[in-house]
């Protein structure tokens, strides 16, 4: 059969089996299964196989699990009540933006809920409406995704493009930017960013910094020490137990919720899929068919990107399926090209962020009790900036 065709199935076949609720890591260890088989036959479980069990994908996994852990941790001997006070003191009103903000340095599933839950009593005592509060903190909550090298879709996206954690931000840092930009903007026009909202009360600024410490560590020593961010990850980690006189018990709880199984079998899957769209040269094929219908290649990535990111409503999805099947015109390695790299996550960041389906967005509707469908008269505007940026560096750079 055709690879490119393969290719094509084993995408939607992804598609079909999460629109059916089927759990996103089997969804693409079957896809990657049928790319396979109607490809290159039997051969594609040896591809599968070596690829699981790379160093690659065993630190991948490990990037993932430590993340979780400095998060949990963070959340488990209390330093997000601390910074919840310091926060209020030093901004008042503002708080209710910069908590999401702070706390989505933070990559935990449904993590939205946790920034909901600290701003509850302040999204009543500044008289929110529940739409307002949901889009604050769904969208303060996701400014970093796309740059933040902590969050899982960053990681797999470091191993799918085979580039460091600081290639992938420069690549996409556009991105971020306009999430900010369109999160400022946002909270200005709600009243929520005023000058007059902020006192430098040292005190405060004092807990902040020991509230926030461990993030202050990963980024210091990942974006400008450059060093290894497993490392990082490990140090900080270390350094929060340290200072709080964790127990062996206190360690236990934290990994029991650190560790997912589906969050592991999706890199799995993610890297078998990858190494099979490689052994096959589909992706090649499918941007090659593209082009015979005159169809230009970065709005197809930024299109393919948005619809399984809109379809799945899970940010890992679009580093797990996109950027695999598109790494013929993104590039790989020493050969990526950045702006390729940031219209294809720019298209899948826009999808998620849309989607009704994604848990954060679902998580926090239901927390503040919000219509979902008058949440959509800030979203769409703040998703279509994004978009609108994104496309016209693309074609300006």
């Amino acid at each position: 059969m055709d690879t490119a065709l393969a290719l094509l199935i084993s995408v939607l076949v992804i598609l079909i089996l999460i629109r059916f609720r089927v759990s996103i890591c089997l969804a693409i260890l079957t896809g990657a299964v049928i790319l396979g088989l109607l490809s290159v036959g039997l051969v594609s479980f040896k591809v599968l196989a070596l690829s699981m069990i790379s160093i690659s994908t065993i630190k991948v996994v490990l990037l993932v699990i430590f993340a979780f852990t400095l998060g949990y941790s963070m959340e488990y001997f209390g330093l997000f009540e601390e910074l919840q006070k310091s926060a209020e003191e030093l901004v008042h009103k503002f708080s209710v933006s910069l908590l999401p903000l702070l706390v989505g340095l933070l990559p935990m599933p449904g993590g939205a809920l946790v920034s909901a839950v600290m701003i509850n009593k302040l999204v009543k005592k500044y008289s929110l409406s529940p739409e307002e509060a949901t889009f604050i903190n769904y969208w303060f909550r996701h400014v970093w995704v796309t740059i933040w090298p902590l969050y899982p879709s960053i990681i797999i996206a470091t191993a799918v493009v085979e580039v460091s954690p600081i290639e992938i931000v420069r690549s996409c840092f556009i991105i971020g930017i306009s999430a900010l930009i369109t999160a400022l903007i946002y909270a200005f026009k709600l009243n929520i960013l005023k000058i007059e909202y902020f006192s430098f009360n040292l005190k405060s600024i004092k807990y902040m910094l020991k509230s926030f410490y461990p993030i202050i560590i990963v980024a210091i020593l990942v974006l400008i020490v450059k060093i290894d961010m497993l490392y990082t990850l490990i140090l900080a980690i270390l350094v929060v137990y340290i200072q709080n006189k964790a127990h062996v018990k206190d360690i236990a709880k934290i990994l029991k919720k650190t560790f997912d199984i589906k969050i592991i079998i999706l890199i799995f899957a993610v890297m078998g899929y990858k190494a099979l769209i490689e052994y096959t040269h589909s992706a090649e094929t499918f941007l090659h068919h593209l082009e015979y219908f005159g169809i230009p290649a970065s709005i197809a990535a930024f299109s393919v990107s948005f619809i399984i990111g809109f379809a799945t409503g899970i940010e890992l999805s679009y580093s797990s399926i996109a950027l695999p099947l598109l790494t013929a015109f993104i590039g790989v390695g020493s050969n990526l090209v950045p702006e390729r790299l940031m219209i294809t996550i720019a298209g899948g960041y826009c999808g998620v962020m849309l989607s009704p389906m994604h848990l954060c967005f679902a998580l926090t509707s239901e927390y503040f009790h919000a219509d979902m469908s008058k949440t959509y008269k800030f979203l769409i505007p703040a998703v279509a900036f994004i978009a609108l940026t994104s496309l016209v560096f693309y074609f300006l750079v």
